[in-house]
């Protein structure tokens, strides 16, 4: 009776710690995962401020046109480069970088 009750208690114990473990190892591995996904898109995003440049010298192009060479360079650059490219959160790095240069350039203007 007694065996049984230390072997009990072992096996709670190393269920415990079973269960820790595999916490903290998927918690790690989908942080991880996150962090390269956010190192991918800013280095993506530093990337694309050269193709904004070149895409403002389109003098006849709308901007959604605009956007689209700047999203072709972008995943161009992600291949190239072996990253793994996220279009909505590179579209929204882009209208994020653009309604800030529109804000810098107001205020140029005053």
């Amino acid at each position: 009776m007694e065996n049984i009750e230390i072997i009990v208690s072992i096996a709670s114990a190393a269920l415990g710690l079973l269960i820790t473990t595999v916490t903290f190892i998927s918690k790690f591995v989908t942080n991880a995962k996150a962090k390269k996904a956010m190192e991918n898109i800013v280095k993506i995003g530093n990337a694309v401020i050269p193709y904004i440049r070149e895409a403002e010298a389109f003098a006849h192009y709308s901007g959604e046109e605009k956007k689209q060479f700047v999203m072709t360079k972008a995943n161009r650059f992600a291949i190239d480069n072996g990253l793994k490219f996220d279009e909505q959160a590179v579209s929204d790095k882009i209208e994020e970088l653009v309604a800030l240069t529109k804000q810098v350039n107001k205020r140029g203007s005053i």
